[in-house]
């Protein structure tokens, strides 16, 4: 059997209206690149796992008995991947736009001390959708959770949102996890996703720690895809996706430092 280019992890939780989508446009890429998918099903009842099968019969699917959080879904992905070169974190409202997987892959190639990339993601209008950030501080996190940042943008949320660095292929700090390829040997020397995160800033976790470790973590907008959904966790802050991202807030600080914004 051939070993894949990519592995692609997609975590399934309720999106049976969305992935459809999300796996006509993977299959349909005009991309060379090699791949297989792995669908971690976190909610069985909801039909996916089983329209999968009966319509992309090659992709592996698991499916949870209980529910569990992103980071220990995608982990669980990952461990049933081939020994293909990268991995791709696929959020299952993520629509794939030509070149995506081909472009990354080349950027990686050509630069062996990347460790994470990701595209330029779009939300369904065209507009740019950010997915970049450079790391933050509790005060500029405290501004955006109170909305203060819609009225007033200090020095430190310009930063943190990278306001005037426009797409452009360039280091970062850290990129979402809603289309993220990573190295799998970055991920060997490194770990994991931390799997103490239910839901939310295990993305920037992991890149935190690649970086420690040496490695880069780079945007490159010439791979494109549109995410359908924003973070439910900004968006209703006192949802249960809210309650996490808090609570997500609280243990990367406590892990890496309240001034661990200042890494960059």
């Amino acid at each position: 059997m051939t070993v894949p280019d990519v592995s692609i992890v997609i975590v399934n939780h309720n999106h049976r209206t969305l992935i459809e989508r999300c796996f006509a446009s993977l299959y349909a890429l005009p991309d060379r690149a090699a791949f297989e998918v792995i669908l971690m099903d976190n909610t069985p009842a909801d039909g996916t796992a089983d329209w999968i099968s009966a319509h992309y019969p090659r992709v592996t699917i698991r499916r949870n008995t209980v529910r569990r959080g992103f980071a220990a879904n995608a982990n669980a992905g990952i461990g049933r991947t081939a020994a293909s070169r990268y991995v791709l974190l696929l959020n299952p409202d993520v629509v794939c736009i030509a070149g995506l997987l081909d472009r990354l892959i080349a950027f990686l190639d050509g630069h062996p001390q990347a460790a994470i990339v990701a595209p330029q993601l779009h939300d369904p209008d065209g507009a740019i959708q950010p997915n970049v950030r450079r790391f933050p501080r509790p005060a500029v996190l405290a501004l955006r959770a109170l909305r203060i940042d819609g009225l007033w943008k200090s020095p430190g949320v310009r930063r943190y949102l990278m306001h005037g660095e426009g797409p452009r292929t360039a280091e970062v700090d850290w990129v979402t996890g809603a289309a993220l390829m990573v190295r799998r040997a970055a991920i060997q020397t490194v770990g994991l996703l931390d799997e103490h995160y239910f839901l939310y800033w295990e993305d920037l976790d992991w890149c935190y720690r690649m970086r420690q470790a040496g490695w880069t973590v780079h945007c490159v907008p010439d791979a494109r895809a549109i995410h359908i959904l924003g973070r439910e966790g900004v968006r209703r802050p006192f949802s249960r996706a809210g309650r996490a991202q808090f609570s997500g807030a609280v243990r990367f600080f406590r892990k890496f430092g309240w001034n661990a914004g200042k890494a960059a």
